[in-house]
């Protein structure tokens, strides 16, 4: 995608963020739960009373859905595990083909490397898609990890799809490899740990995301990190990624999105209207529809249609709800586009955001003991 391209997709998705409530049409920003199938058992997930379930939604039932959409300028696939689903490909495919998706995001626990890999050539096979990016979860070095997700040699199986995935780039650079880690108060050395190793052993990673553990999680003692801990935790991260950081296009956000995540969590409230039901939406694997992970879901595809759920009376009541600022995550998900395709907020967060990313204390002074999180149902699977 070249600078106008950039640009015009801005243009557009920020007119998206203003759309008439009554009829906000498509959200170009997607959130599609492939599958509710998954081979481990991670203590932080939010998902967890909803895996391995056997309604998740048919080909044919997703193709509907596809058809019944306008256009979606990304698509945010999770799980369960969804590199398990065995038509991945022909599922991202058709997106691509209807809908006009030009990048996808891909969480996974990189247990399968030949899967992965195969589905990853099918949908590279589209020549209108830009970009895909997959995102390791990892939440320490291999013995932590693979304690934490409850399964023996997690984590030296995802670092086999990491090589696989890193030999196909060489061949496609559409091909993206970032990581992602979910601080909680037990695991933030080894993620420190974990950063630099990730650096030195993954040459084609581009990206190490780090995001605060929110919402029902498996494992409920787990609590959040101290706010300043985190932030000092960031500040290492970043200097040791700097240097690819430098070349990666949206890293300019990536302080802003830190900033907010952190003043959401201190202040437990709102900070940056959220753009949730206008720009994005949540689909999950049984068919259910919301506006955003945090909400519940307001019907469900087996028995409406997806525009009569988005349009109907009570996705409008939780647009009002959520402009009123009557509830607050710290969801990447939510917070990046409610922060970049929103003028005013993206000029405020940068102001605010310069002086953060200058020094490890700037923005948290006062931050309280742990990151608390708002409504207990709300988060992202990481």
């Amino acid at each position: 995608m070249n600078t106008w391209q950039r640009v015009e997709r801005h243009i557009r998705l920020t007119r998206q963020t203003y759309a008439p409530e009554r009829d906000p049409g498509t959200p170009p920003l997607l959130i599609l739960f492939i599958n509710s199938i998954c081979n481990q058992t991670c203590e932080h997930c939010f998902y967890w009373r909803h895996l391995n379930q056997p309604d998740d939604l048919t080909v044919d039932e997703l193709r509907g859905l596809s058809k019944s959409l306008g256009r979606v300028e990304t698509l945010n696939l999770s799980g369960g595990e969804p590199f398990l689903r065995k038509e991945f490909g022909d599922i991202c495919r058709m997106f691509i083909r209807n809908n006009g998706v030009r990048q996808i995001y891909v969480p996974t626990n990189g247990s399968f490397a030949d899967r992965t890999a195969s589905a990853l050539e099918q949908v590279l096979a589209e020549p209108g898609l830009d970009l895909f990016a997959v995102e390791f979860s990892l939440d320490g070095t291999a013995e932590f990890h693979d304690a934490f997700r409850g399964m023996k040699d997690a984590f030296n199986r995802a670092m086999a799809t990491y090589d696989a995935l890193a030999s196909m780039q060489r061949h496609d650079p559409r091909l993206r490899i970032h990581a992602i880690s979910t601080a909680t108060a037990t695991n933030l050395d080894e993620i420190r740990r974990l950063t630099r190793y990730l650096f030195d052993r993954c040459p084609a990673m581009d990206h190490h995301n780090l995001a605060l553990i929110r919402g029902d999680r498996k494992n409920p003692s787990l609590q959040g990190p101290a706010l300043a801990e985190y932030v000092q935790l960031y500040e290492e991260v970043r200097r040791v990624w700097a240097p690819r950081e430098a070349v990666r296009y949206g890293s300019y956000v990536e302080p802003m999105l830190q900033s907010a995540k952190i003043q959401t969590a201190r202040e437990q409230r709102m900070v940056v209207p959220c753009s949730a039901g206008l720009v994005t939406g949540v689909v999950y694997a049984n068919g259910d529809v919301s506006v955003c992970e945090t909400r519940p879901p307001i019907g469900n595809l087996r028995t409406q249609s997806f525009p009569e759920i988005w349009n109907s009376q009570a996705a409008r009541d939780l647009r009002r709800a959520i402009a009123a600022k009557e509830c607050y995550c710290t969801n990447e998900v939510f917070l990046w586009p409610s922060i970049v395709y929103r003028p005013s907020q993206l000029l405020r967060m940068a102001v605010r955001a310069a002086p953060w990313a200058q020094g490890p204390a700037g923005g948290v002074t006062g931050a309280p003991a742990s990151a608390g999180e708002g409504p207990p149902t709300g988060g992202s699977r990481a």
